[in-house]
């Protein structure tokens, strides 16, 4: 069942990004590489047969993996692991007074599926570099106990090669464009593998089964080797050149300015009183070309700001509308907090930063 979410999650990613036009630039794109460290907190293990049918529990261990990963650009991604974990035996029950020794060691390799999170995209929310992931993965485990003891009075040992699944969810923080920091948690587990039991109950090696529970927390970087394309929209049509005017037009006003509240794109009344200007004058200067293009302050990040500015664009656009100018003659822009009229540092409420400006042509 792994196997096949694991599958689907992957497939999906690849149709779903080659149907996309534009690539979120938070989300990975291409090829990346990763590398972390942890706590392995192995759950207790209890054989069954061979005479070591008794329960024990393992120290605190360590996990190092490696992940080599392709992101689609659009929050999935899909990547192969090579793990190693490896705890020390604590206690057998029942081996009161006997000496308790070696280790359980697991080496993995994993196909794993993810997908990320992108509070902005997802839901408006600023996310200030942070992004939640989830995913699910399987694939082939060997599980090696090194001569572990002692269970009723039995080693086991040996090694087996079984099926193994694990869930993910982690955060993840870009400290660069293209670096990522991971905080993860992993359930890992695997089927019932067969190890030796000596010297068993007839004083020979005898074989026991087990299966292996494991919960780890790793902290590691990443790294991807393509920065996304945003795709650009494409430029307004540009309007055929204006007939010559018989005569000289009186000279009329042709810039105009409409201010906003913070973080709103509605048109007040006295941007109304503005943009009904600027209409008259379009009218008394036989005008054909207005460019609107909105601002913003520089609270928030590039992203939303560019957002909000095209939507301050818009709302002008279709006040001019309203007060009788065609369509076709308006073209609008934003360009966020890039061109500020009043320069302040970052997250400066400006209010004179907050507007569209209207230009005649």
């Amino acid at each position: 069942m792994l196997l096949g979410t694991a599958a689907v999650l992957a497939g999906y990613g690849v149709g779903a990004a080659q149907a996309q036009t534009v690539v979120n630039p938070n989300y990975t794109y291409g090829p990346y590489v990763g590398a972390a460290g942890g706590g392995s907190f192995l759950n207790d293990i209890s054989p069954n047969g061979g005479g070591a049918d008794t329960k024990s529990e393992f120290d605190n261990g360590w996990v190092g993996l490696g992940t080599v990963g392709w992101g689609f650009g659009n929050g999935f991604r899909a990547e192969l692991e090579g793990s190693y974990r490896r705890n020390d035996v604590r206690s057998v029950r029942g081996s009161a007074g006997a000496p308790n020794g070696g280790a359980l060691g697991t080496t993995a390799v994993m196909v794993n599926g993810l997908y990320d999170i992108d509070p902005t995209a997802l839901f408006g929310i600023e996310s200030y570099g942070f992004m939640p992931h989830v995913g699910v993965g399987v694939g082939w485990a060997r599980p090696r106990f090194d001569n572990a003891h002692v269970y009723n009075g039995n080693v086991v040992s040996g090694k087996d090669d079984v099926l193994a699944y694990q869930g993910i969810a982690g955060v993840s923080y870009a400290v660069a464009p293209q670096i990522k920091v991971d905080l993860d948690y992993r359930y890992f587990g695997t089927q019932s593998g067969t190890f030796a039991s000596s010297p068993g109950l007839s004083g020979i090696g005898s074989p026991t089964k087990t299966s292996i529970g494991d919960q780890t927390v790793t902290l590691g970087i990443r790294y991807e080797f393509w920065a996304p394309q945003v795709a650009q929209a494409p430029l307004p049509a540009v309007a055929p050149p204006p007939p010559a005017p018989p005569a000289k037009a009186p000279e009329v006003q042709r810039a105009f300015q409409v201010f906003f509240d913070f973080n709103k794109s509605d048109i007040s009344a006295a941007a109304s009183k503005v943009i009904q200007q600027a209409s008259d004058s379009v009218r008394a200067g036989n005008l054909t070309r207005i460019n609107v293009t909105g601002h913003t302050d520089t609270v928030g990040s590039a992203k939303y700001n560019q957002a909000l500015s095209e939507k301050r664009a818009a709302a002008v656009k279709a006040q001019l509308i309203a007060d009788g100018v065609p369509d076709s003659e308006i073209s609008t822009s934003g360009v966020g907090k890039s061109n500020l009229l009043v320069p302040t540092a970052d997250s400066v409420r400006e209010p004179q930063n907050r507007r569209a400006e209207i230009v005649l042509q």
